[in-house]
């Protein structure tokens, strides 16, 4: 960190990455993977899922789609975080998630995913958009396994 990084700032960045490391690790791919129907509670009333350039718009339209996905088995290579440090966006966060999926016992394909969350009122952290995708090699897709 720069050495005339205000203590308010490095405060909010250590805040923004232990937020990111407990959703993500903890709360988040546990709920996808293991605990679909209630997925929702994680998502506000009025969040966006992008899947691979298919759009869902509310935490109820979200759910539903993903509780009708396949079984799936996530592994996490990299977490980054950031707060978004605009005072109107209030405590809000930027993680960008990469790893690897296995869909329906199939082989693992990589995958990027990006959240924007924000604090509620409760002091949660909830789903504001989320942009889910499939990632191929240069030369098309990797065997990862």
């Amino acid at each position: 960190m720069a050495a005339n990084m205000s203590e308010e700032l490095k405060e909010r960045i250590n805040e923004a990455a232990r937020a990111a490391d407990e959703f993500i690790k903890h709360i988040y791919y546990d709920h996808v993977d293991k605990k679909k129907p209630t997925l929702n509670k994680l998502y506000m009333d009025n969040g966006l899922l992008v899947y691979n350039g298919n759009g869902f718009n509310g935490k109820d339209n979200i759910a539903k789609f993903i509780i009708e996905m396949p079984s799936t088995k996530h592994d996490l290579t990299t977490i980054d975080a950031q707060p978004i440090l605009d005072s109107s966006a209030g405590k809000t966060i930027l993680i960008q998630v990469s790893g690897t999926v296995k869909i329906a016992g199939k082989r693992s394909r990589a995958f990027q995913q990006t959240f924007v969350l924000t604090a509620d009122n409760n002091a949660k952290w909830k789903i504001v958009t989320d942009t889910f995708r499939l990632q191929d090699g240069i030369c098309g897709e990797i065997d990862l396994n």
